[in-house]
């Protein structure tokens, strides 16, 4: 029970470096606090360096597919492309009192 009182501590440890980097601005160290984290869960709560081997292979297989999971998602956003449209809508009547639906 020790072990699993000390592993929650240091979760919430990293928690709290990890909510004080970001305040400050330093991105870059909430990625290790990420992986920490992860790693504290693993070898933690789930003590996967006593777990039969397929429970290993499991966990590996499970973080080989967040990581493509991840990947792709991130496609989405470093692909796409704004291109800026100008300062009037294509659709718009010649006259302005003119409704839209008897527009020539």
């Amino acid at each position: 029970m020790a072990g699993i009182v000390s592993c929650w501590a240091a979760l919430l440890l990293l928690l709290a470096v990890e909510l004080l980097l970001s305040a400050a601005g330093a991105n870059w160290g909430t990625g290790g606090c990420a992986g920490l984290m992860a790693l504290l869960v693993a070898y933690g709560f789930m003590r996967i360096t006593r777990a039969p081997a397929l429970a290993t292979i499991f966990a590996l297989g499970g973080l080989f597919w967040l990581s493509i999971l991840l990947a792709l998602g991130s496609l989405d956003s470093f692909t796409r492309t704004n291109f800026p449209v100008g300062n009037t809508l294509s659709s718009t009547a010649r006259n302005p009192r003119t409704p839209p639906d008897t527009a020539p």
